[in-house]
C-alpha cells in the first residue's frame, strides 16, 4: 500500500459502527473525525438481516463522512480466524520464507489454497531464536466481508483481524506493563478477545463470554424481554434493585473470570518465566460496576480500564465528548489506523492477493498506454515503408506461398526457443518443491509408530485414545464409565499419560545415544509442533532424530517397568512395517515423580496422533471447554474454594490422586533411510 497521511479505520461489531479518521500530522496521531452507527438489533439475533444491517450502516456511515483521498482499515472478527505461533530451527534467512510455508500448509486446517494466509517474524533481541506468527482467514469469510464494502462502493486497503488490531493498539499507545507481560480483555456483546503482549511476543485467543451473556442471565431470572433486561443491567449501579442485579450475574462474573484464569495459566505454562503485570480492560462490557474490582479480586492482578488514550490528540472539529464516552469500544478503530499509516508492531494484511494486483495494474495502466503511444510514434515511419515495399512485391503468387512459408518456420523456431528456455527455470522450482514436500508422510509414519507401540505395550491405552478421540461429551462419559467399571483399581490401568514430547534433529542419527536425551533436557531440542519434514535437509541416509516423551502411568513402579521395557520391542515391532525408518537406540527411566510443575487440573493427554500439543482449547482430558473442564467436574483453580480432596486431583476422576502414579521417561532415536522421494532401500518397484 502506496504511503498515506490519513486513514478510516472502520469496525463492525455485533451492536454498532464504529470508525475513527487519524491523521498523521509531523509524527503525532490525531483524530480529525469520528462515528458511531448503532444497528437496529444485535447482529447475533436469530431474527436479524445481517446483510441488510451492515450495508445500511455503511450507507449511513457514507452519508455522514467524506472518505476521498483516505486509506480504509477493516476489521475481522478473530473468532473466524486461525493464528499460530512457531519457533524456528536455525535456519539461513533466505530459507525462512520456504520453511513457513510448510508449516502454514501444516498447521492451517483448510486446504492452502481455500485460506488467505499471511506471516510475521518475531525477534527477541535477548534470544538467537525467530517465532514466527501465522495469520489465517478462510477465503469465502473474507469474500463475505468485502462484498458490504464493494456493495457500498467503498475501497478497502488493509483487512486485520481485530485481535491483532488490539495488538497495534495497545503497543502504539502505551498500554503495557513497564516489565513482565500485559492482557488486554475486550468484552464484547457475544464474545471477550484476549490479547497477550509479552515483550515481543503475541498471544491471542476468543471465548465465547460477552455482555449478552450478563443479559441473558437477568432475562433468566426477571423473566423480562431482553430489551428490558438490557436496560437494566445497564442501569443496575442506580437501581434500587442492584444487589439482586448482580446476584443474578454473579454466575456470569465468575464464568469470565475462570476463562481468562485458565487462559492466563495455559500462557504461564507455555512461558515459564512470564509474570502478568497487568490487565487492560476494553469493550462496553466493562462498563458493568463491580467487573473491575471483581477480576482484580479473582486473577490477583491490577486491572486497569482504559479511559483515555496515551497517543492520540482531538482535532478542532472533533466532538470530543462523543470520542470520551466511546473511549473502551474505539480500541479496534485506533489498532486499524495505526497499522494504515504504517506505524503498527504487527503490519499483515489480509486483503485477497488478486485484488492488491489488480490495483497496481490498474495505476500503471495509464503509464502503459502512454508508453505505447511513444513506440508507435517512433516505430510508424519504418513502418510505412516495410508497407509501401510489401504492397509492391504482393502481386506474385509465388512470393505470397513462400512468404508464408518463412512465417511459420520463424514462428515454430521462435517457439522452440521459447521451450527450451523455459526448461531449466521450470526444472529448478519442481525439484525444489519436490524436495521440500518428500518427508510430508514421514512423521505421521512416526506418530502411527509411537501410538502403536504404546498401545502394545500399555493394554489398557487404548481406551484413553478412544476417549481423546471422542467428539461429543455423551461419548466421553461413556468411555470413562467403562474405564471406572472394568478397572475400579486406578493401579491397575496400564494406560500413560504424556504430558511432554520433545524432538531433537540428529545429524548422524546412528551414532547417537538414547540415553543423552534422558538428563535434564538433551541438548537443544525442539518442540513436537512443527516437525513434519523429516529434517529440513533431506541429503544423509543416517539423519534422524531423538525423540523425548515425559509422562506417567497410574501402574506401580515395577509394573510400570516391565511396560516401559516391553515398550521397546512393540516400538521396534510397529516401525518393521515402515521401511523409511528406523529405531536404533532406546532408554527410559521411571524413577521421576509425576505432576511437577503440572497446574492444577492438569494437562493430560491420551497420546492419539494428534499434533494439537500447544492449542489453548485442546480436546484433552482437563483442558477443553467440555464438561472435563476441572469447573465441571467439580475442580477450580482457587485453592481457597476446595480445602479437601487428592493433592494432585486426575482431571477425568477428581476423586482420584495422581501423585503416587509412576513418572518416566522414554528417549528413542530413530533414523531416516530414505530422502522421502526415492524407493526405501530394498523396496520392490511396482507392478505395471
Amino acid at each position: 500500500m502506496a504511503t498515506v497521511d490519513s486513514v478510516w479505520g472502520i469496525d463492525i461489531g455485533q451492536c454498532a459502527l464504529k470508525a475513527l479518521k487519524l491523521r498523521d500530522v509531523e509524527g503525532t496521531l490525531r483524530v480529525e473525525a469520528l462515528d458511531v452507527i448503532e444497528h437496529a438489533k444485535v447482529l447475533s439475533d436469530p431474527e436479524a438481516d445481517r446483510v441488510q444491517l451492515t450495508r445500511t450502516a455503511l450507507e449511513t456511515f457514507l452519508s455522514r463522512n467524506n472518505v476521498a483521498g483516505s486509506a480504509v482499515a477493516v476489521a475481522v472478527s478473530g473468532q473466524s480466524g486461525f493464528t499460530r505461533f512457531v519457533k524456528l530451527p536455525p535456519v539461513e534467512t533466505k530459507k525462512i520464507p520456504d520453511i513457513v510455508r510448510f508449516e502454514a500448509e501444516q498447521q492451517i486446517p483448510f486446504p492452502i489454497a481455500e485460506v488467505i494466509w499471511r506471516w510475521q517474524a518475531f525477534h527477541d533481541p535477548n534470544s538467537p531464536d525467530v517465532e514466527v506468527g501465522i495469520f489465517a482467514m478462510k477465503r469465502s469469510d473474507v469474500a463475505e466481508m468485502l462484498e458490504h464494502f464493494d456493495d457500498a462502493q467503498l475501497t478497502v486497503d488493509v483487512v486485520q483481524m481485530a485481535p491483532l488490531a488490539l495488538f497495534n493498539f495497545m503497543t502504539f499507545d502505551g498500554q503495557l506493563a513497564g516489565d513482565g507481560a500485559t492482557l488486554l480483555a475486550d468484552v464484547g456483546a457475544n464474545k471477550t478477545d484476549l490479547v497477550v503482549a509479552d515483550g515481543p511476543r503475541i498471544w491471542t485467543r476468543t471465548i465465547q463470554i460477552g455482555g449478552n451473556d450478563f443479559t441473558e442471565s437477568l432475562v433468566k431470572a426477571f423473566k423480562l424481554s431482553f430489551t428490558k433486561a438490557e436496560k437494566l443491567k445497564r442501569s443496575a449501579a442506580t437501581s434500587k434493585y442492584a444487589r439482586q442485579i448482580f446476584q443474578a450475574m454473579r454466575p456470569v462474573f465468575a464464568d469470565l473470570a475462570q476463562e481468562i484464569q485458565r487462559s492466563v495459566g495455559y500462557y504461564t505454562a507455555m512461558r515459564r518465566e512470564a509474570r502478568f503485570k497487568k490487565i487492560v480492560g476494553l469493550g462496553n462490557g466493562f462498563r458493568l460496576p463491580g467487573l473491575q474490582k471483581f477480576l482484580e479480586q479473582q486473577l490477583n492482578v491490577p486491572v486497569v480500564r482504559v479511559d483515555s488514550y496515551n497517543r492520540l490528540t482531538a482535532g478542532g472539529d472533533v466532538n470530543a465528548p462523543m470520542l470520551n464516552e466511546n473511549v473502551l469500544s474505539f480500541a479496534v478503530a485506533y489498532g486499524l489506523g495505526v497499522q494504515g499509516l504504517e506505524l503498527s508492531a504487527v503490519g499483515t494484511n489480509l486483503l485477497p492477493d488478486e485484488i492488491v494486483r489488480r490495483r497496481l495494474w490498474g495505476k500503471k495502466k495509464p503509464w502503459f498506454t502512454a508508453a505505447a503511444a511513444v513506440v508507435l510514434a517512433t516505430l510508424a515511419a519504418p513502418l510505412y515503408r516495410t508497407l509501401a515495399d510489401q504492397s509492391a512485391l504482393s502481386a506474385g503468387d509465388t512470393f505470397r506461398g513462400a512468404e508464408g512459408i518463412t512465417r511459420a518456420l520463424a514462428s515454430d523456431a521462435s517457439r522452440y526457443r521459447e521451450l527450451v528456455n523455459q526448461i531449466p527455470s521450470e526444472e529448478e522450482p519442481i525439484e525444489k518443491y519436490r524436495k521440500l514436500f518428500g518427508y510430508r508422510s514421514y512423521w505421521p509414519a512416526v506418530e502411527s509408530v509411537l501410538s502403536a507401540g504404546l498401545e502394545a505395550a500399555f493394554p489398557h491405552q487404548k481406551l484413553l485414545n478412544e476417549y481423546a478421540a471422542a467428539r461429543d461429551d455423551a461419548t466421553r462419559e461413556r468411555i470413562l464409565a467403562r474405564i471406572a467399571d472394568s478397572l475400579p483399581n486406578r493401579k491397575h490401568r496400564a494406560m500413560v499419560f504424556i504430558t511432554r514430547m520433545q524432538v531433537e534433529p540428529l545429524a548422524n542419527a546412528k551414532a547417537a545415544s538414547a540415553s543423552a536425551g534422558i538428563g535434564s533436557g538433551g541438548g537443544p531440542l525442539l518442540p513436537a509442533r512443527g516437525v513434519g519434514a523429516g529434517g529440513y535437509d533431506s541429503a544423509g541416509a543416517t539423519k534422524g532424530y531423538r525423540i523425548r516423551l515425559e509422562g506417567s502411568t497410574p501402574l506401580p513402579r515395577d509394573r510400570a517397568q516391565a511396560a516401559l521395557t516391553n515398550l521397546r520391542k512393540e516400538l521396534q515391532k510397529a516401525a518393521a512395517g515402515n521401511r523409511s525408518l528406523s529405531i536404533v537406540d532406546y532408554a527410559s527411566d521411571w524413577s521421576r515423580q509425576p505432576g511437577v510443575g503440572v497446574p492444577s487440573g492438569g494437562y493430560y493427554s491420551g497420546y492419539s496422533g494428534r499434533r494439537d500439543y500447544e492449542a489453548p482449547d485442546i480436546e484433552a482430558p482437563g483442558v477443553g471447554t467440555g464438561p472435563y473442564t476441572p469447573r465441571a467436574r467439580g475442580l477450580t483453580s482457587d485453592p481457597l474454594a476446595q480445602p479437601t480432596g487428592p493433592a494432585q486431583p486426575d482431571p477425568l476422576f477428581p476423586s482420584e490422586d495422581t501423585s503416587q502414579d509412576t513418572g518416566f521417561i522414554v528417549s528413542i532415536v530413530i533414523t531416516i533411510d530414505s530422502d522421502g522421494l526415492a524407493p526405501p532401500p530394498g523396496a520392490q518397484p511396482p507392478a505395471d
